[in-house]
């Protein structure tokens, strides 16, 4: 989940700096306005349960760079980050939604990217990073564990590493939303994006599977196919729309994500499907944190390999954590662009920096 409420706050910020208003020149009030909006209580937006997967996914770093050792986070460290989680109440959620719809014209219920982000990843406390979830061997009791804690709780999977009682289990002990990343339309190109052990009539088999259970037994978890656009070609746009009728129908919330990541596998220079995170600046810093199964709470998801390492929950209190230098550094090398040499948000993310904004406006 993310901080709504700073999203709200920042909004009339954010349009000033996308529409050219402010610039270099504003730089020391753009960043005390951040400061002066951020909330001081931090919010986790992602707890990593295991780093474990067996997949070789094309797009994701993991498959190439990712040296950490396989590891599933302390059952202890767990259960006193969900303590300190606070949730958005449902009258919150609901202004949110309904400023959205006022404010920016969006409806959250849209079947889309934006309104998968806006729906659950607003709401839901995530448990994936760079491991598969159900090879979590403890995932069930942690799911009960969110649950006891009115934590509504999503993860996203490979079908592939799946059984139909892991994902029963699942949906029973409370789960709220569950992704399946597919990619493709058939077995060949299953294999080629998500490697050998993909199976598409398997993944699809599984999926028609957990959707009968769920109506059956009366589960009241969102079921998400999902395709990620490795690019806008004719060819993927024609597939992309075979994919989104394929799931009408069907009692899912199926839709098209723009690929992350894509820093790692192909020439910028060639891309034609630019990641969503081009259309508006990184708000990671103010927003909320992740925490790594070694309990490293890094700045958002692109982290696959603590690149950038704020702190670490078996030392101090995320608060502390939130609110230190380290953490303010960032926040600050993020409005005026002065990142060190080689630094991992500088040189290998696909999100805009609120710098590149100012720097492309007036003086």
């Amino acid at each position: 989940m993310f901080d709504i409420n700073f999203f709200k706050k920042s909004y009339s910020l954010k349009k000033k700096i996308t529409a050219k208003d402010l610039s270099f020149s504003d730089l020391k009030n753009i960043e005390s306005e951040l400061e002066y909006l951020r909330n001081k209580e931090p919010t986790i937006f992602n707890i990593e349960t295991t780093n474990y997967c067996n997949m070789k996914c094309v797009m994701c770093p993991r498959t190439i760079y990712m040296e950490r050792k396989n590891i599933w986070i302390n059952d202890e460290l767990f259960e006193n980050m969900l303590d300190s989680i606070k949730t958005h109440q449902v009258h919150e959620l609901d202004d949110f939604w309904k400023w959205l719809k006022d404010e920016a014209d969006f409806d959250r219920n849209e079947v889309s990217e934006n309104g998968f982000y806006f729906n659950v990843v607003s709401r839901c406390l995530i448990l994936h990073g760079y491991g598969e979830p159900f090879l979590d061997k403890y995932l069930i009791k942690r799911l009960k564990a969110c649950k006891e804690r009115n934590i509504p709780t999503y993860f996203s999977c490979t079908p592939a590493t799946m059984t139909v009682e892991k994902a029963e289990a699942a949906m029973e002990a409370g789960l709220s939303v569950l992704k399946f990343s597919l990619d493709a339309m058939d077995d060949d190109e299953i294999k080629k994006i998500r490697g050998k052990r993909a199976d598409y009539n398997d993944s699809i088999n599984k999926i028609f599977q957990i959707i009968d259970i769920k109506k059956k037994r009366g589960f009241k978890t969102l079921l998400v196919p999902c395709m990620i656009a490795l690019d806008n070609k004719d060819q993927d746009l024609n597939k992309h729309n075979k994919f989104i009728e394929f799931w009408k129908g069907k009692d899912v919330f199926a839709y098209i994500k723009s690929q992350d990541n894509r820093w790692h596998f192909e020439n910028t220079d060639e891309l034609t499907n630019k990641s969503h995170y081009a259309k508006q600046y990184c708000e990671y810093p103010w927003t909320s944190s992740t925490i790594m199964a070694e309990g490293n709470v890094v700045p958002c998801t692109q982290i696959s390999n603590n690149e950038i390492i704020l702190g670490n929950v078996n030392k101090n209190t995320l608060k502390e954590i939130w609110n230190s230098k380290e953490y303010q550094d960032l926040r600050k090398m993020h409005v005026t662009g002065k990142f060190p040499k080689g630094h991992k948000c500088a040189e290998r993310c696909d999100q805009v920096k609120l710098f590149e904004y100012l720097k492309k406006n007036k003086n």
